[in-house]
């Protein structure tokens, strides 16, 4: 004897207790296709492929060979697909709006607060020129002579 039995024909695995193990659906068939890629023509590939998620890499796979078998080119055949809510559109619609409405109306503020800058604004000589005439009656001759030298060099 050679230490093996013959196989029981009628044998059920099924039928047989698991003792504490829960039962499984049976295996799902499949084929695996798998290719190679080489490091040195397709870098480019294994950085697409290391930059995706674990457990995401096969779904994406299947949408791109389901998209170019459906006759979609391959730049096309993933598109993501997520749910969008209405109200979420809607709102991105009317926040564009607004953005846009906000810069087309910006030339225009602008221009009116520039030109009350320069209505209401005094010139910063006069002011500084009444503050110091004010504290002490009039400018020292050493004050005097750096003002006149820095004005001598300002560029109008």
């Amino acid at each position: 004897m050679s230490g093996f039995y013959q196989a029981n024909a009628g044998f059920d695995r099924r039928k047989t207790a698991h003792h504490g193990k829960r039962n499984r659906p049976p295996k799902r068939e499949h084929k695996l296709i798998a290719f190679k890629a080489f490091f040195d023509t397709d870098q480019d590939i294994l950085d697409w492929w290391e930059g995706m998620q674990d457990g995401e890499r096969s779904e994406v796979i299947r949408e791109l060979l389901r998209g170019y078998v459906k006759g979609l080119p391959l730049y096309e055949a993933r598109r993501p697909t997520m749910t969008v809510d209405g109200s979420v559109v809607l709102q991105v619609r009317d926040d564009t709006a607004w953005i846009r409405g906000a810069l087309n109306d910006m030339p225009a503020y602008l221009e009116r607060l520039l030109s009350q800058i320069s209505v209401t604004a005094q010139p910063a000589t006069q002011s500084a020129t009444t503050s110091t005439l004010s504290d002490g009656g009039s400018l020292s001759n050493d004050a005097l002579a750096r003002r006149k030298a820095k004005m001598g060099k300002v560029g109008w």
